[in-house]
């Protein structure tokens, strides 16, 4: 690579909502490095939040790829997207591509960017790895997700172990959040916010412990809950609500990703699986507790802060592939245990 500060820098993380949020440390290292740089970031449209705001960034460029769960069909739009892409990211002449995803997606977008030097990780997927001009190899050093990130900029001379992720939150989300507080009535009391499901069912807790712990919360330290979640979620979240005697608020359905962390912003602690809305809630600093047993916890940045409660069974984490039906791991944690997590916070 060239001894010269790139000029034009383009990171590529295109998904998900938690995994782009670990990859915005990337973004403040290289303006701290490159402070006159054009960086941009390439994004999906469903993450596209988590970044449009950045103010380390010069430009987000959203990829328009959707997926309908038919191979040929994804195939189809991957390569249209791709195209659309091209043209777009050749006007800006980026001289380096940073691909922090490491699929044969990300690393086609880099190709297609014009990118002199394309960085990538060594162990990429999918063969990614081939279109890459520099592969870094991160894999023998036991760190979070957020450092092997910044890993990846050292081929650039970017040596960064500032691991702080950035949420952007403007005064239009903060302004609903403040109405939303107000409309039902939870201005004058604590509130712990619920972040209750995610993609994969088998990283759900148990509906039944999320109305145990409502209540346990409401009766010892007058809590109030509030459930987030997608229009996907509101059957489960409206279950638990329904269920539950300290009748918990609901925002499921009800906001934007950004109004969700605004709403979070505002609580006075998180509570939530393994979920984009659970790193929202790091970058945000709110106190955290993240129930892990399915999916790898041990990856993930610590901080006095956040906590993680997790069994740690022997065939956990099963990540992709669970190995029984009810999911052990997650049914082991008990509502008592999370309240004894949260009660410094709370007192």
């Amino acid at each position: 690579m060239s001894n010269e500060s790139p000029e034009r820098i383009l990171i590529v993380k295109l998904s998900s909502i938690g995994d782009v949020l670990m990859a915005t440390p990337v973004a403040i290292a290289l303006r701290t490095a490159f402070p006159e740089s054009y960086i941009a970031w390439v994004v999906e449209r469903k993450s596209a939040d988590v970044v449009v705001g950045n103010p380390f960034l010069d430009e987000v460029i959203v990829s328009s790829r959707s997926r309908s769960g038919q191979l040929f069909s994804d195939a189809k739009g991957f390569v249209r997207s791709l195209n659309g892409l091209r043209s777009e990211l050749k006007s800006r002449r980026i001289d380096v591509s940073v691909d922090l995803q490491g699929l044969l997606r990300s690393a086609a977008v880099c190709l297609v960017s014009g990118a002199k030097d394309r960085i990538g990780f060594a162990d990429a997927r999918e063969g990614g790895r081939l279109l890459y001009t520099q592969r870094h190899d991160t894999r023998s050093r036991p760190v979070s997700i957020q450092q092997r990130n910044l890993g990846l900029l050292e081929p650039l001379g970017v040596h960064s172990t500032d691991t702080e992720m950035y949420m952007p939150i403007c005064d239009e989300d903060r302004d609903f959040a403040n109405r939303f507080f107000a409309d039902k009535g939870l201005n004058d009391t604590k509130v712990v916010s619920f972040c209750v499901a995610t993609t994969r069912r088998n990283k759900h807790w148990t509906p039944e412990g999320w109305i145990a712990l409502a209540d346990i919360l409401y009766k010892k330290h007058g809590v109030r809950s509030l459930i987030h979640g997608s229009k996907a979620d509101i059957a489960l979240v409206s279950s638990i609500a329904d269920a539950a005697e300290s009748k918990p608020v609901v925002s499921a359905g009800l906001t934007t990703l950004k109004q969700a962390g605004a709403l979070i912003e505002k609580s006075d602690a998180v509570i939530a699986v393994d979920t984009g809305l659970l790193h929202m809630s790091v970058a945000l600093d709110r106190p955290s507790v993240g129930l892990f047993g399915a999916s790898e916890w041990t990856c993930f940045q610590k901080k006095d802060n956040f906590i993680w409660i997790a069994k740690g069974l022997p065939c956990s984490p099963c990540l992709r592939r669970p190995t029984c039906q009810d999911i052990d791991c997650m049914k082991a944690i008990t509502p008592e245990e999370i309240e004894e997590a949260l009660r410094p916070w709370l007192e």
